[in-house]
């Protein structure tokens, strides 16, 4: 590391870098140009007019072919909402399962692990059992609905309602018991991470 940027070489013995990277001064000098870019209203008009067209021709696009694609979806075997798969480049932990699996993964945990102690809450420390009544649950009692962790277009770009989301059954003790890594039990009972790879 230079100056507070990593450098990477072939190997430790070389010392002509892989990849140029830019000094500071010249990284902030770039920052600034494109922020005073985005801050220029003929820029910012721009581009909410051209927002705005890209919007509407989709809307337009929707209108005139939403049947026929809906017909081909339902024409093509195996497509179901738990055969999509996710593709995200910013991936959270708590949000790389679909809702299904998770659904499946707690139940089995609390058929096959029901007495061991997961989380200390309020002074005690309370088996997986122990938490489950205390919500008033069982396993016959969870489903896709209840559980209800799926992200949609209300937590874009808003971290609050994704971690709101990301509570099974609005319960964040089931959050830090199931999806957590830094919890009491170090993250046995988020083994989901292996079911996923």
């Amino acid at each position: 590391m230079v100056d507070g940027v990593v450098q990477v070489y072939a190997d430790k013995d070389r010392t002509e870098r892989i990849y140029p990277v830019a000094d500071a001064t010249t990284f902030f000098t770039d920052l600034h140009y494109v922020l005073r870019m985005t801050a220029a209203g003929n820029t910012r008009t721009v581009c909410h007019n051209r927002l705005n067209l890209l919007e509407h021709k989709f809307k337009f696009h929707l209108m005139l072919n939403a049947d026929r694609e809906f017909l081909a979806q339902k024409t093509t075997p195996h497509r179901d909402i738990y055969n999509v798969r996710k593709v995200d480049t910013h991936v959270h932990h708590s949000a790389c399962m679909n809702q299904k699996h998770l659904l499946r993964f707690i139940k089995s945990k609390l058929r096959k692990e029901p007495d061991e102690v997961v989380i200390f809450r309020d002074g005690t420390y309370m088996t997986l059992k122990e938490v489950f009544e205390s919500l008033g649950l069982t396993g016959y009692d969870l489903n896709v609905d209840l559980l209800d962790v799926h992200a949609d277009k209300s937590t874009f770009h808003r971290f609050d309602k994704f971690n709101l989301k990301y509570n099974p059954c609005g319960q964040s003790r089931l959050r830090e018991i199931f999806l957590k890594q830094d919890n009491l039990i170090q993250d046995r009972l988020a083994m989901l991470n292996r079911s996923l790879c």
